[in-house]
């Protein structure tokens, strides 16, 4: 029960419901906001970089090759770190590779084969990192 004072002290007047038709117009605006900023959220982070080893050859002590795939947006240039490591994990060769789309456009998928030139016998070769440089980067 509600007290007569109560409700002249705190002004709580009745409830105005929605209509259905209202409600429901509100709760479709509010989902179409959502999934287009979802959407848009979800492509404008978009970059089309990615990398992986494909394989790699233990040619000599002093030589190594290791075999990458490298996916990228036309519109940038990309540069790649290929090392070749010992059994204890150090770098004991390592080539910096410079890939410009040139007149591609779209994604460009690329497989590349890196010849390195090793300090100790390595026992595994790979891609360490890729990452998009400014156009006019020299390498």
């Amino acid at each position: 029960m509600s007290d007569p004072s109560l409700t002249a002290r705190y002004n709580n007047p009745k409830k105005r419901n929605l209509s259905r038709k209202n409600r429901n117009i509100l709760i479709g605006a509010a989902l179409v906001v959502g999934v287009g900023g979802a959407a848009y959220m979800g492509f404008s982070n978009y970059e089309a970089l990615s990398f992986q080893d494909v394989g790699f050859a233990i040619d000599s002590p002093t030589q190594a090759q290791a075999t990458i795939s490298v996916e990228y947006n036309a519109k940038d240039r990309v540069q790649c770190d290929v090392r070749a490591l010992n059994e204890s994990k150090a770098v004991v060769g390592f080539k910096t590779l410079l890939m410009d789309p040139g007149e591609r456009t779209g994604v460009i998928k690329e497989t590349v084969t890196v010849d390195l030139h090793t300090d100790n016998k390595a026992v595994t070769a790979g891609v360490e990192a890729c990452y998009v440089v400014p156009q006019n980067f020299a390498g």
